[in-house]
């Protein structure tokens, strides 16, 4: 379990400003929407679908960058 948390930690230290940044704000805008979705219309949960969406759009980029930086070295 520890060597799995020490990876991911050398995995993100290695992440470029942009992914970090881009993570950031995926994580501050939906807890903003969250907020928004709670305080609007606490009945019917949107908030999840843009979660859902914006978060495999990131995931895919950070598994494309993983994939094309390993090709360049």
């Amino acid at each position: 379990m520890m060597e799995t948390i020490k990876n991911w930690g050398r995995c993100c230290r290695r992440w470029p400003a942009h992914l970090k940044l881009k993570i950031m704000r995926y994580v501050v805008m939906n807890l903003f929407l969250a907020v928004l979705n709670y305080a609007t219309s606490p009945h019917c949960w949107w908030v999840g679908w843009v979660a859902l969406g914006w978060g495999l759009s990131l995931s895919m980029e950070i598994i494309s960058w993983y994939y094309t930086d390993k090709e360049e070295k």
